[in-house]
């Protein structure tokens, strides 16, 4: 299996100018104007205590994050071109998400679809085979153990081959021989000529000599930028002795209990600005205050000898690095990948404007085809759903059985058109406030990685949805059309489900854009209240109809459960319908129009009432739309 294209894609230096990170809250930063540089070919670790700020620095550095940041990042010497670098780069978190019901086969296949142009070949058994994954490609990704969920996050990413790798906290909750595994991965990652950078909070001292480098934080600050092999001894010359057999990352972070200790450290490598290495001379800066020193350049120049020149703020340092020469062939095999292979290390892609590989309409398919796909093998789900719908509706029927057509019996017809809204809009509400927070994060993950864009990602989701919810909102309604008696015409049958399943989508709408917004436990709290005023004006007035003002009137408009409700009952009487029976003495509201003119909705139209809900509906779900773009943009 090979890759195809045309453009070699390098990043050789990353370099971090006066970063600052405000955290979300007032007068509270979290990172500092750190500065510090990470070269390719390298596994480089951010180190520090609970709180110094890692997470924020890597989410910013890789624009996972944006809000409150100031500084500057260079890319092989130039500022950073957001899209261009986010086609280069991928951010793997801290914890594992993966679509639950696709095998690790198919999750490899739907990310080669989105990554890859069309055409390109899949190379998803060589990246499982390198992995070690391919003996477990048809299980399904919910019963893969924690190394093995990582490694596949990994793997996917790995599909387009980019050149640089973030990663927060990838040995978190592992055990001891995984983590091994796992680091030793990244490491072969970096040694292809990536660059891997991940957050870890105090690694044993088997794996830290493991990482070419290290980035310590400390209260927002760097402490330390180097050679992880230059840490002991830069230590020990600022008179901060390691003691022997002790662990130089426990050693580094035990002494940031000190503030004075973070203080010398700090200043010692002028908050990032100068790099400590075992190997080669430090680079220097100049003698400026350190509050007015920024780096201006990083540009490279290679001479005859093939030494790779590093110029920050004019003052110069030379060192070593691995080249990688354009390959003559244009495509690459990702099996034969080796440390000694530096023309194979990296792929060949196609130069494009746009961010992602594929079309909208081909993103859409994709998703659509791959939400269809979960939802059919989700049977429990399925089986509780149409469990769920069906005991509802011969409960109804039951309640209301055969007394539709019995005059006496007219305001319990009512009461059962607003128990049939209320059940569509109850029961539609709460499934998206309980499970989209979680697909939420696997979204913005997948689309930050540039997988696809969230116009065709909240088209498939619309569309996906529609079989399954409007197959079991029809089995309700005509259960309930016949049980309970109700006359058959056509037109009021077709009007019947039609509102069910308008208020049904904007039920739906409404808890997907609680759901957007908030976590599953403020979604919980504030689903039933997002409700409770819609419910409130549904049956608000129904015995003094003819008193209501009309200034109430219209913001009773607002509520898209007294459009249902209204609506369902101009369909219930209306459409033409001849007198109830009557066996009692004397039924006042035998005839369909007297109770029409009671309720005061004579003159109003079911396609008004309609049309209104249509319009909440777009509009709830266009509010969703807006909470999943704040969500990923923050």
């Amino acid at each position: 299996m090979r890759f195809h294209g045309i453009k070699n894609r390098i990043v050789k230096c990353l370099v971090l100018e006066h970063y600052k990170v405000q955290a979300i809250g007032p007068g509270k930063q979290v990172v500092k104007g750190v500065s510090g540089r990470f070269m390719s070919g390298q596994l480089i670790a951010i180190m520090g205590p609970s709180g110094a700020g890692k997470s924020s620095l890597l989410n910013v550095i890789s624009g996972y994050k944006s809000a409150g940041v100031t500084g500057e990042l260079l890319v092989n010497g130039q500022a950073r071109d957001e899209q261009q670098f986010k086609r280069s780069s991928c951010y793997i978190t801290q914890e594992d998400l993966h679509q639950p019901l696709l095998t690790v086969r198919e999750a490899m296949d739907v990310a080669a679809k989105f990554k890859l142009p069309r055409g390109v070949k899949i190379p998803s058994e060589e990246i499982l085979q390198q992995l070690g994954l391919l003996e477990h490609q048809h299980t399904k990704t919910d019963l893969l153990s924690g190394g093995q969920k990582k490694r596949l996050s990994i793997a996917l990413e790995l599909v387009n081959n980019p050149p640089v790798f973030f990663l927060d906290e990838p040995t978190s909750g592992l055990d001891t021989v995984t983590t091994l595994q796992c680091v030793k991965l990244l490491k072969q990652l970096a040694r292809q000529g990536r660059t891997v950078v991940c957050t870890i909070h105090q690694p044993p001292a088997s794996l830290f000599e493991m990482f070419d480098q290290a980035y310590v934080l400390a209260d927002g600050r760097c402490i330390y930028q180097g050679d992880t092999e230059a840490m002991v001894p830069h230590l020990r010359s600022i008179g901060l002795v390691c003691p022997r057999h002790h662990n130089p990352a426990d050693f580094i972070i035990e002494v940031t209990e000190n503030p004075e200790n973070v203080n010398i450290m700090c200043n010692e490598t002028l908050n990032g600005k100068i790099y400590k290495s075992s190997k080669l001379e430090n680079i220097t800066t100049t003698s400026e205050p350190m509050n007015n020193m920024q780096l201006k350049i990083c540009y490279q120049t290679e001479d005859e000898s093939g030494e790779t020149e590093i110029v920050l703020s004019n003052e110069k340092c030379t060192y070593k690095v691995q080249q990688y020469n354009e390959p003559s062939n244009s495509t690459i095999s990702l099996s034969r990948m080796s440390t000694d292979d530096s023309s194979l290390a990296w792929m060949k892609v196609q130069k494009s404007t746009s961010r992602f590989p594929t079309t909208y309409f081909q993103q859409f398919s994709i998703l659509l085809c791959r939400m269809l796909l979960q939802i059919s093998r989700n049977r429990q789900a399925l089986w509780i759903q149409t469990i769920h719908h069906v005991m509802c509706a011969v409960l109804v029927g039951i309640c209301f059985f055969k007394t539709a057509n019995d005059g006496a019996q007219m305001f319990n017809h009512l009461k059962m058109c607003v128990g049939l809204v209320i059940f569509f809009a109850y029961t539609q509400i709460m499934v998206p406030v309980l499970v989209y927070p979680q697909e939420v994060k696997l979204v913005k993950k997948e689309h930050f990685n540039g997988w696809y864009g969230l116009l065709p990602y909240y088209a498939a989701l619309t569309v996906s949805k529609l079989p399954v919810q409007i197959s079991l909102n029809m089995i309700f309604c005509t259960t309930v059309f016949f049980m309970v008696g109700v006359p058959f015409t056509i037109p009021r049958f077709v009007m019947f489900c039609v509102i069910g399943n308008i208020i049904s989508l904007v039920s739906e709408g409404i808890g997907m854009a609680i759901g957007s917004m908030f976590s599953v436990t403020n979604g919980c709290a504030i689903g039933p209240a997002a409700i409770a005023p819609f419910l409130g004006l549904a049956i608000y007035g129904f015995d003094f109809a003819h008193r209501i003002p009309l200034i109430m009137n219209i913001i009773m408009k607002t509520s898209y459960i007294r459009c249902g409700v209204v609506a369902m009952v101009l369909t219930v009487f209306g459409f033409g319908r001849k007198p109830l029976e009557c066996k009692e003495m004397y039924c006042h509201f035998a005839k369909p129009d007297v109770l029409m003119k009671y309720l005061d909705i004579e003159n109003s139209s079911v396609y008004f009432e309609i049309a209104i809900m249509v319009f909440i509906m777009v509009s709830v779900r266009f509010l969703c739309y807006m909470g999943l773009r704040w969500r990923f943009a923050t």
